[in-house]
């Protein structure tokens, strides 16, 4: 980690790799991060030193986060809602965990348009090996827990739960699949521990996430950087092979994702009162659907102002003393029916954003990433956890640098000679200038911003 931390020149991408390992490590030593010291944790005590360090570091970059007038507004109504329920100290917390985001956000984007490229995803591909050795160590010592019904075991590498160790593991899938120039062998062999780690940490809404950012590596993702000719090859053989694996995964887990399959075949029947829920219904997903019902049902109960703003942050404790295992319900419980709408307009504005890609292989790869992470909400809260608002930020950072106006030329898909970056970078004069952008173009023939002549030195022969 610290190798990789000092291979990066600039202090944001030093401070990506250093927050993102140090919030791994210290959720494998749960025992000693959640004590509280003074009535706060270490893990608060930290996520404020991130946020404070942060603010320092992207000083300059803080006032991006008023491009995002939706995430704004959201913040206001956590706020809002925290003041009118007095849930001050949960609200803090809350806003804290936002803070992480806004930092992890902002040096991604940073890191990558300093570069030019994604190369600190590279680099930051260091900070998930704790998570990585740590499962690996438990699976060799045996050391496993069992929390299901059916006595199955997840192997998690010392968490505190199965949630958080797998969303770093989906994490760790994602930026693996956009990291630019990796070797196809280390990609590849990467993605398979990603995915063997989700399957014997034992949660399956990881899993189901992981099929759409799977789904767009493989079909778009591997094309992407290609030559036209060879893109839409490449991009069928990727869905021939996701297709092949989906029937066999569908036949290794059909056990395991049975109660998918009956909660798709009801629809809109699993929302009903839980009075109404038999003994086997109660089960279903681990009881998280009769516990939805249970949100659903409380908060319809509520007042006009309750209905609007919610209960307040973290409301939920004290009623259920278990959290929604789904962010909607969970934020239409906490903040009201003005904070879900703003998260899922959140969601629908990024990927928008992602849309807005001219290269329709990093567009449909972004998109599916996006996709998946919203499936991970279905069944869990990322947002709740700080390891998911990581994903997220990391996600949010690389699609606003990628679509930003005043981006460098292709950032992801960058020149592969050093050399003709660095000559486009800084031109010593109008040849130098010519030859890096005829190199680039050649280099890029789907690049539209390259394509397009700026100026009539540029074209000259």
């Amino acid at each position: 980690m610290v190798r990789a931390a000092l291979k990066t020149p600039h202090a944001s991408g030093r401070l990506l790799i250093v927050v993102v390992w140090l919030r791994y490590v210290m959720q494998a030593y749960h025992e000693i991060t959640y004590v509280d010291i003074g009535g706060v944790s270490a893990n608060a005590i930290v996520s404020l030193s991130v946020c404070l360090a942060g603010g320092i570091i992207l000083f300059r970059r803080l006032s991006e986060i008023g491009r995002l007038p939706i995430i704004v507004m959201l913040m206001i109504t956590v706020c809002l809602s925290g003041v009118l329920n007095g849930a001050l100290q949960p609200t803090i917390e809350t806003l804290l965990k936002w803070g992480f985001f806004g930092v992890v956000l902002l040096a991604t984007v940073d890191c990558l348009r300093r570069d030019g490229d994604a190369r600190i995803l590279g680099l930051l591909l260091w900070s998930f090996a704790p998570a990585i050795v740590y499962q690996a160590l438990s699976v060799g010592l045996g050391v496993g827990k069992a929390t299901e019904s059916d006595g199955s075991i997840s192997y998690i590498g010392g968490f505190n739960h199965e949630a958080a160790f797998s969303v770093v593991l989906i994490t760790c899938l994602a930026v693996t699949t956009l990291v630019p120039r990796m070797h196809p062998v280390a990609r590849f062999s990467l993605l398979t521990v990603c995915l063997v780690g989700v399957v014997i940490a034992n949660y399956r809404t990881s899993l189901i996430a992981a099929v759409p950012i799977i789904a767009g590596f493989m079909i778009f993702g591997m094309a992407h950087g290609l030559r036209p000719g060879r893109r839409i090859v490449v991009s069928l053989i990727g869905l021939l092979a996701l297709m092949g694996a989906g029937v066999g995964a569908s036949l290794v887990m059909d056990e395991r994702m049975g109660d998918v399959s009956v909660i798709a075949e009801q629809g809109g029947e699993i929302i009903k009162s839980p009075d109404a829920f038999t003994a086997e219904e109660r089960k279903l997903l681990s009881g998280r659907v009769y516990l939805w019902n249970l949100y659903i049902q409380d908060y319809a109960a509520g007042t006009d102002r309750t209905l609007l703003l919610g209960y307040g942050a973290d409301s939920w404790v004290e009623k259920f003393g278990l959290y929604a295992h789904n962010t909607l319900i969970s934020y239409l419980y906490e903040f009201g029916f003005i904070g879900t709408l703003l998260l899922v307009l959140v969601w629908i504005s990024m990927i928008v954003r992602a849309c807005s890609v001219a290269d329709w292989t990093l567009r449909g790869q972004l998109v599916s990433t996006h996709i998946g992470f919203i499936l991970l909400n279905m069944a869990t809260m990322p947002f709740w956890m700080i390891e998911g608002l990581i994903f997220y930020g990391l996600l949010c950072g690389y699609t606003l640098a990628v679509t930003a106006r005043d981006r460098v030329p292709s950032p992801v898909a960058a020149p592969a000679s050093p050399v003709a970056r660095r000559i486009y970078m800084k031109p010593e004069s109008a040849a130098a200038r010519r030859h890096a952008m005829l190199a680039l173009r050649e280099d890029h023939p789907n690049d539209r911003l390259l394509q397009r002549p700026s100026n009539a030195t540029e074209v000259e022969t």
